[in-house]
C-alpha cells in the first residue's frame, strides 16, 4: 500500500514537471555558494551574491585575503567592465567538482585568458597579496588585494598617463584612443576598456602632434610648445623657410612613417635619418647629436666638410645669412658682400630677400660668375680698384691702394699693365683666382733688368719702376728718394721725378740737369713726348 502510494506520488511529480528546475530551485543552487561564502541576501546577480563577502570564514572585511577586491573586481566601473570570476580561479560546476574546497586553502588560482593576454605569466604572491605580470593591470604588481581602491580610481592606477616608452609620451589619451575615452578622461564606453583590445581610432600625423597637416610640433607629442624643448625645436622654421630659405621636407631630417603602426615609429624614438638635401656632398657624412641637440648636415655649412648647426632648440630665432656661413665665406671664396653678383637668386647685398628662396638652401650652389672682371671689382673705366672685392674705394685699404694711380695716364711715365704685377685670369674660375689671395707675380718691366721685386704687404722693393739700379752700368744707385713707396699712400708725394732716381742722376751719370740733351723724349718742364717710352724697362735716347 506505502509502496503503491509513493508511485502515485511520483507519478503525479514527474506529470505535473516538478522534476524541471524551477526558480525557486535556481535559487536554491544560490543557496548553495552561498552557503559557504557570499551573502544570498546581498543585492545584486548570483556571482554578486556568491563572492565575498563573506569568506569561507565569516570574514566581511576587506582586509582579510578570503574577501579582498572581489566586489571591485565583480562589478562594472565607470572605468572598466565586471570581471569574469574564472579569470582568476576555478569557477566549479558543483559543490564537489574537483579543486574546489578540498584542500585547506588559500583557494588555487588559475588566470584566465585576459589575465595572461600578450604572453604574460599571471601569478600571485600570497605574502604580498598582489597580482604580477597580468594584463589587467598592466603586468606590473597590483594593488595588494586586501587593500583595494576604489573602482573608478583615475588612470594611472595600472599604467601609467601615459604609459613608459616606447608608447608615445603624450597624455592626451583620447587622441588615439577617441572611441573609448574622452577628453577629460571619462569613458564612452567603459566595457571597451580592459577587455583585451587596444582601441586606436583613425589617426592622422597631427592626432599625436602638431596642428597643420603637416602634423609637426608644436606641440610635441607630451604637449610641449615652447621652442627651447627637443620635441619642439625648430620644426616650424624649417618647414616655413621663412625669408631665407625653402621649405625643408621631413624626410629629409627623419623617417616619416606610411602610417601609425610601421615598423620604427611611437616606439618613444625619433630616428634622425639625414637624407636628400641634408647630405650634400657629405657622403653620409651629417649625424645628430641628442645630448648637444646640434646636427652636422651640409644645409647649415653648404660645404663639402660637415660643420655643427645651431642648437635645435635654440630660442634666438630665425637665422640671418652669417648663421650657416660667413657673410662673406672665408677665403677661398671672394671677400665681397654683395652677393648677387655672382647668385643671381640673390637680389642685393648682404641680407636682401631671394628672388626665389626655393633655390637657396636647396643642396646646389646657385652661381652665375661675371663674364667680365668689373663684375667683381673695378668699374665701367677699368677692372682695377676701387671698386675692391667688398665694394670698397678707400685707397688707404690694400685692395684699393694705388691701382689707379698706375693704371691712369700721369703724362710721365707709361700705363702700368695689370700684368706687371700680378696674373690677369683668362676667366673668372682660372686656377689661382678668386681663392681670397692676390698672387703677386712681377714680370715686364718691373723685372727689367735682372730686378728681383718683392712686396712686404706695405711696400714695393727692387722693382725697375721705382729703383732702376738694374739699367745702370756697374750697379750702381740712381739716388732715388723713394724707390720703396708705399702702396696706400695715394697722395702724389711718391709721384716726381727724384723719387725714382736723382735729378740728375749721380756719378758716372753726367751731371747735365738738361735731360733733353740726350733724352729726346723729354721735352722739358716735367713733360714727356712719348710717356709711353718711360718706366717701360728700357732707357730711351731717341724717339722713335
Amino acid at each position: 500500500m506505502r509502496a503503491h502510494l509513493a508511485s502515485v506520488l511520483l507519478l503525479g511529480v514527474v506529470a505535473s514537471g516538478c522534476l524541471i528546475l524551477r526558480d525557486e530551485d535556481k535559487q536554491a543552487k544560490d543557496r548553495r555558494c552561498t552557503a559557504c561564502h557570499g551573502n544570498a541576501s546581498a543585492e545584486g546577480d548570483s556571482v554578486l551574491k556568491s563572492a565575498p563577502p563573506n569568506d569561507t570564514r565569516g570574514n566581511s572585511g576587506v582586509e582579510s585575503p578570503g574577501v579582498g577586491a572581489h566586489q571591485t573586481h565583480l562589478r562594472a566601473s565607470s572605468t572598466h567592465a565586471a570581471i569574469a570570476c574564472a579569470q582568476c580561479h576555478l569557477v566549479p560546476e558543483r559543490t564537489e567538482s574537483p579543486g574546489h574546497n578540498d584542500t585547506d586553502g588559500p583557494a588555487e588560482l588559475t588566470f584566465g585568458f585576459l589575465a595572461s593576454l600578450d604572453a604574460g605569466s599571471p601569478r600571485y604572491d600570497a605574502t604580498a597579496r598582489s597580482c604580477s605580470d597580468v594584463y589587467c593591470h598592466g603586468y606590473a604588481a597590483s594593488q595588494p588585494w586586501n587593500q583595494p581602491r576604489s573602482s573608478d580610481d583615475a588612470c594611472g592606477s595600472c599604467h601609467g598617463v601615459p604609459p613608459a616608452a616606447p608608447h608615445p609620451q603624450n597624455a592626451a589619451c583620447h587622441a588615439c584612443h577617441g572611441t573609448v575615452i574622452k577628453p577629460d578622461r571619462s569613458f564612452i564606453d567603459p566595457a571597451r576598456h580592459v577587455d583585451g583590445t587596444v582601441q586606436v581610432g583613425e589617426l592622422a600625423c597631427n592626432s599625436c602632434h602638431g596642428s597643420t597637416d603637416a602634423g609637426n610640433p608644436p606641440p610635441s607629442l607630451d604637449g610641449g610648445t615652447s621652442r627651447d624643448q627637443l620635441g619642439v625645436g625648430a620644426h616650424v622654421e624649417h618647414l616655413a623657410g621663412f625669408a631665407n630659405s625653402r621649405t625643408v621636407q621631413c624626410t629629409e631630417c627623419h623617417v616619416v612613417p606610411q602610417r601609425v603602426d610601421s615598423p620604427g615609429h611611437a616606439n618613444g624614438v625619433v630616428d634622425v635619418i639625414f637624407s636628400g638635401v641634408a647630405l650634400g656632398p657629405l657622403d653620409g657624412g651629417a649625424a645628430w647629436d641628442r645630448s648637444a641637440a646640434t646636427c652636422t648636415a651640409w644645409c647649415h655649412t653648404a660645404g663639402a666638410t660637415a660643420a655643427v648647426s645651431p642648437p635645435w632648440t635654440s630660442t634666438s630665432g630665425p637665422l640671418g645669412c652669417n648663421g650657416c656661413h660667413a657673410l662673406p665665406p672665408p677665403a677661398p671664396h671672394p671677400g665681397w658682400s654683395k652677393c648677387s653678383a655672382c647668385h643671381p637668386n640673390a637680389t642685393g647685398d648682404a641680407g636682401s630677400p631671394f628672388v626665389d628662396k626655393t633655390l637657396h638652401v636647396d643642396g646646389v650652389v646657385n652661381a652665375a660668375l661675371p663674364a667680365n672682371c668689373d663684375g667683381c671689382h673695378g668699374s665701367t673705366a677699368n677692372a682695377a680698384p676701387p671698386r675692391d672685392l667688398s665694394g670698397n674705394s678707400d685707397t688707404t685699404l690694400r685692395s684699393v691702394g694705388a691701382h689707379q694711380s698706375h693704371l691712369r695716364d700721369a703724362g710721365i711715365f707709361r700705363v702700368v699693365e695689370c700684368g706687371d704685377c700680378h696674373p690677369v685670369p683668362a676667366q673668372t674660375i682660372a686656377p689661382g683666382h678668386a681663392n681670397g689671395t692676390v698672387e703677386l707675380v712681377f714680370s715686364g718691366p718691373a723685372i727689367a733688368g735682372g730686378s728681383m721685386p718683392t712686396f712686404d704687404g706695405t711696400s714695393c722693393s727692387n722693382t725697375t719702376c721705382h729703383k732702376p739700379d738694374a739699367l745702370r752700368s756697374g750697379g750702381t744707385s740712381t739716388g732715388g728718394t723713394d724707390q720703396t713707396p708705399v702702396w696706400t699712400r695715394v697722395d702724389g708725394s711718391q709721384v716726381n721725378c727724384f723719387a725714382c732716381h736723382a735729378f740728375p742722376p749721380p756719378a758716372p751719370h753726367p751731371q747735365n740737369f738738361t735731360c733733353e740733351t740726350c733724352h729726346l723724349n723729354y721735352g722739358g718742364g716735367g713733360v714727356f713726348r712719348r710717356p709711353d717710352l718711360h718706366v717701360n724697362g728700357n732707357i730711351t735716347f731717341n724717339v722713335p
